[in-house]
């Protein structure tokens, strides 16, 4: 599982997967009377994986 986890990480821009927390950090946020005035919005929680705008590194360097 450990070998899988590292994969998927080099594939992202952060570099690691998300931890169970971080995630449940942003489902509290949407949760919470901060994000009282939050609406029709997404929170994507991926480590900016969905935000690189050539892909995740692992990716682009096939492309060159």
């Amino acid at each position: 599982m450990m070998a899988l986890e590292a994969q998927i990480g080099r594939g992202t821009p952060l570099g690691r997967m998300s931890e169970a927390d971080e995630i449940a950090k942003a489902a509290l946020y949407l949760a919470s009377d901060d994000a009282a005035n939050v609406t029709a919005t997404e929170i994507v929680v991926d480590g900016g994986t969905t935000g690189a705008p050539y892909g995740a590194p692992i990716y682009a360097a096939g492309r060159a």
